[in-house]
C-alpha cells in the first residue's frame, strides 16, 4: 500500500508488517459535526483495510476531556466541566458505534494521564527545550530544535510574521507554545512548578511516546491540525528522541458548506447526531467516499441524499437477489469472501475512495445481470466479494427480512399477481417497498 506523506508531499510504501497509527481524537465539549466524522471514518477503513491485507495494527485515539473550550461551555450550562467532558464523551462513543467504527486499542483521556504530562514536561525541561517563567507557566522554546517548520513548510521568520503580537511578555519568542498553564480556575493539578493543567500540544506527544514509542508509522487529523498542533507534537518529540513523531503524516481535507469550511465557530456545521435522526452509519460513511480523503467534501442536502439513495439502490439490486434465488428455490451458501483485486488496487492507492466505489457500482451492475440470467452461482460469488468490501468500507448490509419472511410475503405477492388480485399484491408489494426489500 502507498500512502501520501503531507510531510514530504512524496509516497510511500509500506514495507513494514507492523504498523502504528495515531489518529488526533475531539475535544469533548459539544457533539461532532461531520467535518470532524470524516478523518475518524477515513482512518477506520485505513485499519480494517490494512488488517485485511494482514498488517498487525496498533491504533491509539485520544479524547482531550480537559481544555478551555470545556471549561467555558461549563460555564455556560452551569455544570462541572467533568459532567460536560463525560456528557459529550459517552455521546462520542454513542456516534462511533453508529457509524460502525472498529474497537480503537487505545483511547486515552488527558484527564487519565496528568502525572505523566508532567514528567514528560519536565523531560523537556531538562532537554534543554523548554523554561519555567517567574509567573509559573512552561514553554517550549521553539528555537531549541531545527526542525521547526518542516511540517508546515514554513521557516521560524516566515511563521512568526503570522503570529499576533499581543504574545505573553514572558515568552522567549512569539512561536513559543504553552506546556503548562498555571491557573486556578477550572480543573486544575499540582505541579513542580505552579498550580495549573496541561497545554494542548503535550497530550498527543506523550500519548504516543507511552502507547506507541518514540514514532508512530502514521500520524492523522483533520488538515486543521497541521499548524500549529501537529508541529508542536512533532517539536517535542524531536527534543526529546532526535527524530519525527511519524514516518507518514496524513491530514484529512475539509467538509465544506457553500464552499466554506465546516466549523462550529462560523455555526455552518452538521451534527453527526442530526443526520443520523433520518439516516444510517452506512449513508454518512457512503457520503464520506465521493472523493480522495485529502481534498475538501462539498456538503448539501442534495449531494448528501444522492449518496444515499445510491447505496439504497444498491441494497435493493442485492435484495432483488435474494427474492429470485427464493422464487427458483436457489440454496443460499454463506461464505466468506475475499476483496477483488481492482478493489483492492484501489485502496492501496493511498485509500482511493472515488475508484473504490467505481469499482463497487460496477460490481453491483455484475449482479443484475446474473440476476437476470439466473446465474445465482455467480451472484452468491460475486456477492460474497461485494461484502467483503464493504467490511473494509464499514458499510453494514442487513437483509430487511429474515429468510422466511421474506419468503413468506413474496409468496403471498406472487399468488395475487397470479390471481390478478391487484389491490392485495399492491399491497404485499408496498409492504416489501417500505421493508427495503425491493
Amino acid at each position: 500500500m502507498k500512502v501520501y506523506d503531507s510531510l514530504s508531499n512524496k509516497r510511500y510504501q509500506l514495507i513494514s508488517k507492523h504498523i502504528s497509527i495515531y489518529n488526533c481524537g475531539p475535544t469533548v465539549y459539544n457533539d461532532i459535526h461531520i467535518g470532524n466524522a470524516r478523518p475518524l471514518i477515513t482512518f477506520d477503513v485505513l485499519v480494517r483495510f490494512l488488517k485485511a491485507l494482514h498488517f498487525n495494527v496498533l491504533y491509539v485515539h485520544n479524547i482531550t476531556d480537559v481544555d478551555d473550550k470545556i471549561i467555558n461551555q461549563a460555564k455556560i450550562l452551569k455544570v462541572t466541566e467533568s459532567e460536560i467532558a463525560n456528557t459529550f464523551y459517552h455521546h462520542y462513543l454513542d456516534i462511533n458505534k453508529a457509524l460502525n467504527i472498529l474497537s480503537i486499542e487505545h483511547m486515552p483521556k488527558v484527564s487519565e494521564n496528568i502525572p505523566g504530562m508532567i514528567e514528560y514536561i519536565q523531560k523537556l525541561i531538562d532537554a534543554k527545550s523548554a523554561y519555567v517563567t517567574d509567573s509559573g507557566d512552561v514553554y517550549f522554546d521553539v528555537k531549541s530544535v531545527p526542525i521547526y517548520g518542516s511540517l508546515s513548510h514554513q521557516n521560524i521568520d516566515q511563521l512568526q510574521e503570522g503570529v499576533r503580537k499581543e504574545v505573553a511578555v514572558d515568552k522567549k519568542t512569539p512561536l513559543d507554545f504553552v506546556l503548562w498553564k498555571k491557573t486556578e480556575s477550572g480543573l486544575n493539578w499540582e505541579s513542580p512548578w505552579s498550580v495549573g493543567r496541561p497545554g494542548w500540544h503535550t497530550e498527543c506527544a506523550l500519548f504516543i511516546n507511552k502507547y506507541i514509542g518514540d514514532h508512530a508509522t502514521i500520524h492523522g487529523g483533520g488538515i486543521d491540525l497541521k499548524f500549529p498542533h501537529h508541529e508542536n507534537e512533532n517539536a517535542q518529540n524531536y527534543a526529546l528522541f532526535k527524530r519525527n513523531i511519524a514516518d507518514l503524516w496524513m491530514h484529512v481535507g475539509h467538509i465544506n458548506v457553500n464552499h466554506e469550511k465546516m466549523a462550529k465557530s462560523l455555526g455552518n456545521f452538521v451534527l453527526v447526531k442530526d443526520l443520523l435522526l433520518q439516516h444510517s452509519g452506512n449513508d454518512i460513511r457512503w457520503f464520506m467516499y465521493q472523493s480522495r480523503y485529502q481534498n475538501p467534501l462539498e456538503f448539501t442536502k442534495t449531494t448528501f441524499t444522492q449518496s444515499s439513495d445510491e447505496l439504497l439502490k444498491f441494497f435493493q439490486q442485492i435484495n432483488q437477489g435474494y427474492i429470485q434465488m427464493y422464487l427458483n428455490n436457489v440454496k443460499i451458501v454463506k461464505s466468506i469472501g475475499v476483496m477483488s483485486q481492482e478493489f483492492i488496487n484501489a485502496l492501496n492507492d493511498d485509500l482511493n475512495f472515488p475508484e473504490a466505489k467505481v469499482v463497487i457500482t460496477s460490481q453491483i451492475k455484475s449482479l443484475a445481470s446474473y440476476i437476470k440470467g439466473k446465474k445465482f452461482d455467480k451472484f452468491q460469488k460475486l456477492w460474497s466479494t461485494i461484502k467483503a468490501e464493504f467490511d473494509v468500507l464499514g458499510i453494514v448490509y442487513h437483509s430487511p427480512l429474515d429468510q422466511s419472511q421474506i419468503k413468506s410475503l413474496v409468496d403471498e405477492w406472487q399468488k395475487a399477481l397470479k390471481e390478478k388480485n391487484y389491490i392485495l399484491s399492491d399491497k404485499y408489494r408496498q409492504q416489501l417497498i417500505d421493508k427495503k426489500v425491493i
